[in-house]
């Protein structure tokens, strides 16, 4: 049954194989020509549709500028925004018009950096070179070859490594896996701190399977930080997690590590809540009884206060670490 499902799958993945390979021939035979700019580009992005570990990748990086006291942007799409076109956000912007994503790193790095969404990258490019930005972060840039990438950086998930995938419908991929050769970094993340010798040494080999020759192989792991606060006065004990981030079992697993958790309500990658989403979660809290959310999830539920204000509502703050002595920042410093 399984190999007949491969077989059905196997044109319609030929058919998406086709449409997503002809931008990267024509790109590659230079009859497309992507755009040079002054700005310094640093291109974050995945083979894989949905979560790979970008979005702490691109902080890791926004952190690092900022110690190095360098002026930067961080360009996104805006995934599921109500606006369109390009917006450079301000304080009052959030993630209905600027995105899940961007919010975050609005109200992490506003001052410290600029947050553009932008459907046309280039447009947000511009912006950078006609203010005279050093740096731009492109969060989820892999797929665009319309411009010159000064680093493009891969992110994979350990747990879902693109080299066990299949392109789309036949897997998860966007494109073929071949296409990983113009990654000039690759970055494996969510992975255990004590991965063995023997797995270390195939997840290598088989990436260097499609990889350009000596292509620097980073992996990175999670670090689960103090509750934060959203609204309320105290966690407590007992707790209701709510996510709608793409791959939540380390989130679950981190959290039932220290806390009882009563019930896990998970909503699709994206998903922007409603009014009734919350009224009804609402209804299973109490003064003992938690609600506990991630990163990317909380900027979404603090536009809630008039629902939410009354009950315990936190989030777990995550940042990466680098694991054996091999750090994204090494490679930055040549830019």
């Amino acid at each position: 049954m399984y190999s007949l499902k491969k077989i059905i799958l196997y044109i319609p993945s030929l058919l998406f194989g086709f449409f997503s390979g002809l931008t990267n021939f024509l790109y590659k035979k230079n009859i497309l020509r992507p755009k040079n700019y002054k700005t310094k580009i640093i291109s974050i992005g995945n083979l894989i549709m949905g979560g790979a570990g970008k979005t702490p990748t691109v902080e890791y990086i926004a952190n690092y500028f900022i110690s190095k006291n360098l002026r930067f942007a961080i360009i996104s799409r805006g995934y599921k925004r109500q606006t369109k076109g390009m917006v450079v956000a301000t304080k009052k912007d959030n993630y209905l018009t600027i995105g899940d994503e961007p919010s975050q790193y609005n109200k992490k790095f506003f001052g410290n950096a600029v947050i553009i969404v932008s459907e046309n990258r280039n447009l947000a490019l511009d912006y950078c070179d006609n203010n005279n930005i050093e740096y731009a972060i492109m969060d989820d840039a892999f797929q665009n070859l319309t411009f010159e990438k000064d680093i493009n950086v891969l992110v994979s998930s350990f747990k879902k490594p693109f080299f066990y995938d299949d392109r789309f419908p036949m897997g998860m991929l966007r494109e073929s896996k071949n296409n990983a050769h113009r990654a000039d970094l690759m970055v494996y993340s969510n992975c255990p701190k004590n991965i063995v010798g023997q797995k270390l040494k195939r997840f290598k080999t088989k990436s260097e399977y499609y990889l350009r020759p000596k292509t620097p192989i980073l992996f990175s792991s999670v670090k689960y930080k103090r509750p934060k606060k959203i609204f309320g006065s105290r966690i407590n004990k007992d707790t209701i997690l709510v996510s709608s981030i793409a791959y939540p079992e380390k989130f679950y697993e981190y959290m039932s590590s220290k806390y009882n958790v009563v019930e896990k309500i998970q909503f699709k990658d994206h998903h922007n809540y409603t009014e009734d989403d919350l009224k009804v979660i609402t209804r299973k809290l109490s003064d003992n009884i938690s609600l506990v959310t991630t990163e990317k999830d909380a900027v979404k539920l603090c536009e809630f206060s008039d629902i939410l204000s009354g009950y315990n509502v936190y989030y777990i703050p995550i940042h990466i670490e680098f694991l054996f002595n091999n750090d994204l920042t090494d490679y930055l410093e040549n830019l």
